[in-house]
């Protein structure tokens, strides 16, 4: 199986390390929302002016039929497009069984914290890329752990909320659903996409909007987003309790009706 990683030995250069990537989820050996995630590898290449690979459809069967033969039917499904001089990139394909936040972290909620740690700025590089150079989430992985939390949350240069290091952020207020805009400077994350289409299910307003850490605090109901953990609550941001310190109603509903949505649209009955 083709690895992302260079051979052992190798220095890593310009055109190996500027690639773009993206993380995809197989239930039950199928990928959910495969040509969107497709869409963003291919917009990501564009904004980094890498040459993609120009048979989509043979890209789309190659990560069929690698995840095929990995046996692994519950799996994270990872393509990087590495840049090569005159040439397309070269997708290369890892299969990994998919391993989810616990049990307890869905029963309970997470904790979050604000860490100083920032990305690239959106003037530099806009955060709609997913480009390999990871070093703003490394380190606010390592403050977070350092806080004894379970993520990091980065603010934009005023002080505005983005997302955290690999999740978008949701709060529930007044039966309205807010995120941060991808203006801001953060990805626009394929599930944080499905909940635009569950809002309307669940008679939930819908905004897009800068939300200060006071925001947060004051929420009735948080949580991430992402293609691994799907909707996942959270309890806790800056040692301050959101609302009633447990999961919240809607957002245990917008978990229940997002499995619902991946089994209908993967026909896994």
């Amino acid at each position: 199986m083709p690895a992302l990683e260079p051979p052992a030995g190798a220095v890593p250069i310009e055109w190996r390390t500027n690639g773009c990537f993206e993380t995809m989820r197989a239930y039950h050996g199928r990928i959910f929302r495969l040509q969107d995630h497709l869409d963003r590898l291919y917009a990501s290449a564009t904004f980094l002016g890498t040459t993609a690979p120009r048979d989509r459809e043979r890209l789309t069967a190659q990560l069929r039929r690698v995840l095929a033969q990995s046996d692994i039917t519950e799996a994270v499904v990872r393509v990087a497009l590495i840049p090569r001089p005159h040439a397309e990139a070269k997708p290369h394909i890892v299969v990994q069984p998919v391993q989810l936040p616990s049990a307890a972290a869905y029963r309970e909620g997470i904790r979050l914290a604000v860490v100083p740690a920032r990305k690239f700025s959106v003037g530099s590089i806009d955060a709609q890329a997913k480009y390999s150079a990871r070093l703003g989430s490394v380190m606010a992985v390592a403050e977070a752990q350092l806080r004894d939390v379970d993520e990091a949350l980065f603010l934009d240069e005023t002080g505005s909320v983005t997302e955290s290091t690999a999740s978008n952020i949701g709060i529930l207020t007044h039966r309205t659903i807010q995120t941060p805009p991808c203006w801001l400077g953060l990805l626009a994350g394929i599930t944080r996409d499905v909940l635009k289409e569950l809002v309307g299910t669940l008679q939930l307003g819908y905004t897009e909007a800068p939300l200060t850490r006071h925001d947060l605090y004051n929420a009735q109901e948080a949580f991430l987003t992402s293609t691994l953990k799907e909707v996942l609550a959270v309890t806790w941001i800056d040692g301050r309790r959101i609302g009633t310190g447990r999961p919240g109603v809607v957002t245990k509903q917008l978990l229940r009706e997002f499995r619902r949505l991946v089994r209908r649209e993967l026909r896994l009955g």
